[in-house]
């Protein structure tokens, strides 16, 4: 009886206008970011050399004026020697000297100086021109990743990660959740007006639970990945940026770490998923508190913004801050951390606390299903709510 009336449930999204409309959407998105943002050309790793090179020239200025007189500028001064030298052969060695084990190299022995500075409190250089050290150790975690795995650079060897990394984070987030919540905003509501159709599946409530929720997430997310592939597609012969083995920075254990372009992707799609299941029990619960289509969305979208009106009110509210844990990739590159100021936010912890979310609301719906069916008079077993 599961199997039929996961057919039956089938042949309702088949027939739904709503679920075509959401899987054209997720099959047109990536094309359609990527086509509007291969306007946007990627700083080039050259590029992006010379200019810390014209920064460095800058410190130099800075330095130079007060090193005669205060010893640690001194001290400074003779750090960014070395740091200017080892940055004018980055960019020999990426524009011309085409030597990606000696860039690597110079890399890591110019972030060590780098932190070496920042030890002695960056004397004597302006707050605007310091480099950060949170930005010395996300380079270090990139360079330690290309070292290990012997890969060559070019000026555009990180062109792909920043076109794919930038069109799943536009999808993660805000986007999403109004994508699931629309897709299951009438998953009991539709029951609740078709009574007559459904009561010939003598079926209990939670299997129906879990054939509404396996459908609908296989639905969404198999144009989610069809859509990235078709954008992967045309991101590699169109723009032409078809290298994905350059590594892709991820925030973990309050540092940085470096992993290949296909292990981002596999914890990506992980986090996209069990938000999906998340998401739709959050619309089953929904449907069962205010049994409008409205409401699903609406306090949906107010339960997302929670944290984000308690910071602007000032307060702290960490046991609110899972509820942005459903931003995948914000957590995985640690904006989430910085933005809520809780250093413990990961992909791992994250995962946990959503997948213990998922369970609680399973326990909730249970729940709530046992108590309206208690309700009942026991002569009208058909007029129960759900």
């Amino acid at each position: 009886m599961f199997w039929k009336f996961t057919l039956f449930e089938l042949k309702l999204l088949l027939k739904n206008r709503k679920s075509w409309f959401i899987a054209v959407f997720l099959l047109l998105f990536f094309i359609l970011f990527f086509l509007y943002y291969s306007q946007d050309t990627p700083q080039s790793l050259a590029d992006r050399k010379k200019m810390e090179t014209g920064i460095s020239y800058a410190v130099f200025d800075y330095l130079d004026q007060q090193r005669h007189d205060l010893p640690e500028v001194a001290e400074v001064y003779d750090y960014h020697t070395q740091i200017q030298s080892l940055l004018g052969m980055q960019v020999w060695h990426i524009s011309g000297g085409n030597d990606s084990e000696q860039y690597v190299e110079d890399g890591l022995k110019l972030n060590q100086l780098r932190l070496k500075v920042h030890e002695l409190g960056n004397e004597g250089i302006p707050d605007h021109l310091i480099v950060p050290t949170e930005e010395i150790l996300k380079e270090n975690a990139l360079l330690h990743f290309i070292k290990d795995n012997n890969l060559p650079i070019e000026s555009d060897s990180f062109a792909t990660n920043h076109y794919f990394t930038n069109a799943l984070a536009m999808m993660s987030g805000l986007l999403f959740l109004v994508i699931v919540l629309i897709n299951g905003n009438e998953m009991l509501i539709y029951e609740q007006r078709h009574q007559s159709v459904m009561r010939g599946f003598p079926l209990a409530f939670i299997q129906k639970i879990v054939s509404k929720i396996m459908i609908h997430s296989i639905h969404i997310f198999i144009f989610l990945l069809l859509g990235f592939f078709i954008g992967s597609i045309y991101l590699a012969r169109t723009m032409e940026a078809g290298e994905f083995s350059f590594p892709i920075l991820i925030y973990r254990n309050e540092g940085y770490l470096a992993i290949s372009a296909s292990q981002y992707l596999l914890y990506m799609f992980l986090g996209l998923a069990l938000v999906t299941i998340l998401l739709l029990l959050l619309s089953i619960l929904l449907n069962m508190l205010f049994k409008n289509a409205f409401a699903n969305i609406l306090i949906g979208l107010g339960i997302f913004l929670l944290p984000d009106i308690a910071v602007a009110a000032g307060f702290k509210a960490t046991f609110i801050h899972s509820i942005k844990f459903i931003d995948i990739h914000k957590v995985l590159s640690g904006e989430l951390a910085i933005e809520l100021g809780n250093s413990s936010i990961d992909y791992w912890n994250a995962m946990a606390t959503l997948g213990i979310s998922t369970i609680l609301l399973i326990a909730i719906i249970y729940v709530l299903n046992k108590y309206a069916y208690q309700r009942v008079p026991k002569n009208s077993p058909l007029e129960k709510a759900f």
